[in-house]
Order: structure tokens, then sequence, then C-alpha cells
């Protein structure tokens, strides 16, 4: 009986089969394929992270906000002239904004953890003791007559961004004479929220002393802005992991597992506005300074980072199976790439699920373990070898090992990435020097 020769179908499938161009272009295919499932992982993980903002916010809400402590600032009105034609004066009243000459700040921040759901969100009871001292207004400065000042109605103005967390009622204690502070400050396009009272302030007297404590919650921040013509501000709290943000940096300071101290001491020199003006000449805001109560390991920072590599993930674990097949003469379809490359897209859904319940680091080895253990039981089934399956899980746990180690490396991330890229290109020009490309089909 004659051998009959292979119909047309069976060459192209054997063609299929062989065909290096085929192989090579089918598994690019199936990378770009797969970021598409990536995409999707991160934009969840985005959805995630604004799941946690939401219930930080709902629970700031009823807490307390971030905070940022303004002042106190001293205003005073006073009568503007204008020449009219027929020779006439009219008069208009302005206002002048006093900074004090002195401003010490004392405060104690004790921390807590409030539960929305699965989120945490770090909250704060501060207790400030607000000292300083303002030298008496020098209207002449600011090219104003004496006697078109309004003294009488001189008030003191605190700005406090989060009403919603003062505890106490606040006494200012000015010069003597305690006086409680009402809701709503005195020039409100100056400082938008806070609280103000009227003061007596006398042309003759050269100096009025304050003192203001003020008890309030906030949640993540505290910020301050340095007001005084010698600002200094000390904190300590029990956090151990602050982070020191705004226009200053502490000095000195001290952070350790008990929390930390920071003072500032910060000059009129170091802002952008003088000790006086009129109306809305500066604004306030922009030299503020503080510290923010952070979660040192942010999980969903973490997985963004991660889902990052997953290209090189997929990349190496492919090109693996690719010189499986090219030195060890196995043959294995695009079905099955596709199973194992969607087998490494939802390691990346399991890191983020888990990582919510028990952290980055536990989440991310139960994740790479179990994504390991499925691939190489999946191999071992199809090419009927345990120990290549056994070679495979040792490769795909050192790829996992490395991407590891370059999420805990923030300042020298790239360095290892390139350094670890490097390595593996060596390995593989390496293992493939020998392979005769032009007769893989033989």
């Amino acid at each position: 009986m004659q051998n009959q020769e292979p119909s047309t179908m069976q060459r192209f499938s054997h063609w299929l089969k062989k065909s290096l161009f085929v192989k090579l272009g089918s598994i690019g295919f199936l990378v770009l394929l797969l970021l598409l499932p990536n995409a999707m992982i991160r934009d969840l993980i985005t959805e995630r992270q604004y799941r946690q903002e939401e219930a930080v916010a709902s629970v700031s809400h009823s807490w307390g906000a971030a905070q940022r402590i303004t002042g106190p600032v001293l205003s005073i009105p006073f009568t503007s002239w204008v020449e009219q034609e027929n020779g006439k004066r009219t008069a208009y009243q302005e206002i002048a904004h006093f900074m004090p000459e002195r401003l010490d700040i004392d405060g104690d921040m004790e921390h807590q953890i409030r539960q929305k759901g699965i989120f945490d969100v770090i909250l704060y009871q501060s207790t400030l003791q607000i000292r300083g001292a303002f030298l008496r207004p020098d209207f002449s400065a600011l090219h104003v007559q004496p006697e078109d000042v309004h003294w009488e109605q001189a008030k003191i103005s605190l700005g406090i961004t989060g009403m919603s967390g003062i505890k106490n009622s606040i006494l200012l204690d000015w010069g003597g004479e305690e006086l409680r502070m009402e809701p709503g400050t005195a020039y409100p396009a100056l400082l938008p929220s806070g609280v103000s009272i009227g003061v007596p302030v006398k042309e003759a007297t050269e100096s009025y002393a304050f003192s203001i404590p003020l008890k309030i919650n906030g949640s993540h921040s505290m910020e301050f802005e340095p007001v005084g013509k010698e600002t200094k501000v000390s904190l300590k709290s029990g956090w151990h992991s602050p982070s020191f943000e705004g226009a200053f940096l502490p000095e000195p300071r001290e952070v350790g597992p008990d929390g930390f101290s920071a003072s500032w001491n910060i000059l009129d020199l170091n802002r952008n506005y003088p000790q006086s003006w009129k109306n809305e000449t500066f604004k306030l805001g922009e030299s503020a300074f503080g510290v923010r109560l952070i979660k040192p390991i942010d999980e969903y920072m973490k997985n963004e980072r991660s889902a990052k590599y997953s290209i090189l993930v997929i990349g190496l674990t492919f090109l693996i199976y690719f010189f499986f097949e090219i030195l060890r003469k196995f043959h294995i379809h695009p079905l099955q790439y596709f199973l194992i490359g969607i087998a490494l897209i939802v390691f990346y859904l399991l890191l983020l699920s888990l990582s919510e319940q028990i952290g980055f680091d536990p989440a991310y080895l139960i994740a790479s373990v179990a994504t390991v253990g499925l691939i190489s039981g999946y191999t071992a089934s199809f090419l009927k070898s345990g120990p290549l399956a056994l070679q495979l899980a040792l490769l795909l746990a050192l790829i996992y090992g490395f991407i590891f180690i370059v999420l805990q490396l923030e300042d020298y991330a790239l360095l290892a990435g390139s350094v670890g890229i490097f390595a593996a290109l060596a390995a593989v020009m390496y293992y493939s020097r020998k392979v005769d490309w032009y007769n893989l089909g033989d």
C-alpha cells in the first residue's frame, strides 16, 4: 500500500506547527492581547483607591478635616478719603491687617485609627497652645492718619479650615482680659473660615500679649501659616510615620518607633508678605508648613507599581516556554500560552484583594505561590515532565522574587530593574547561542 501524499491542509497545519515566524507572531499577539485585562486590573486598583479616599472623606467630615491654622491676625478698619473734582471729599472704609511680632505654637497630636469598612482612616486630636504678641499697629507705614483709624472696631481673627473639628470654646487671653471668640472671621476675603472677636486696642499701648488654647480634631495633616515676624512651632505625636510637608522643613526633628517631635523657626523674611497691609494686597496660605500622618505602606501604590511590571513578567514567562519548545523539542499550543497568560494576570487581582485584608507583603507571597503552583501544575500535565515543571516553577519564583525586590527599592528601582533585565537578556543570549534558527524544523 503506497503512502499517501499529505494534503494541502495537512501541510499547512504542519507549517503552522513548525514555523518560527508563526510561533513568535502568535506569542507577540497574545502578549498584546493580555494587556487589555491588565489595563482593567489597573483601573480596578484606581477604583479601589477612590473608594478608600471616599471612606477617608466620610470619616473626616464627621471627625474633622485636615487642619490649617492661620493667625491670629489683627484687623482694624480705617476711613480713606477721595478728592472729587468739585473739591469735596468722599469717605469710604478700608481694613488694615497686622501680623503678630511673635508667634509661638506648642502642639501635641494624639492619633487614632478608625475603620470605615475595610479601610483604615488616620485621625488625630491636637491640643495647641498659641501665644505671642502684637506691637502697636503702625498706621503711618500705611499712610493712614491717626484720626481716620477706628480703633474701637479692631478684631482678632484665627483661621481654621475644619470648623467641625473644634472641640472646646476658644478663649482669647488679650493682655490679661479673657474673651470668647465667635464663629466667622473679621475679613473672609483674607481668612475664609475661622473665629474672631473684637479686642480693645489703644493708640498709646505699646504691645498686646495674647494666648489662645485650642483643642481640635483633624485627619491626616496639620499645617500652620507663619504669620509672625518670628514664628516658632513645636509639635510632638506618638505616630511613627510622619511626612513633613509645605514650604519649610523642621529643624530639629526626631522620628522613632514611639513617635516624632519637630520644631520650626521661621522669620518674616522667609515668606512673601509683610507685617501689615491694606485690604487684599496680599494673601495668606502660600507659605504653610506642617506634618502629614501617613501609613508606612500604601497597598494601592504598591499594587499599581506591581501591575506596571506585568508586561515584563508575561514576556519573560512566555520566553521561558518558547525556549522549552526550542531546546527540549516540545510543542505548546497558543491556547496553552493564553491560559498561562491569564493565570499571570489573575495574580494581580489576587494581590489586590488580599492586600486590602492582610497587607501587601503577605498578599504578594500568597498570590505568587498560588500562581506559580497553578502554572507549574498545568505545565506538568501537558508536558508530561515533572522535572521540567519544577525548573519552570523555580524560574517563575525567581521572576516574582525579583519583582518583589524591585518594589521594595523605591530609590533604586530603576537601577535594579535595568540590571535584572540585562541579566535576563544575557541568559537568553547564552542559552540560545548554539541554536540554528534557520533549521529549527529539522
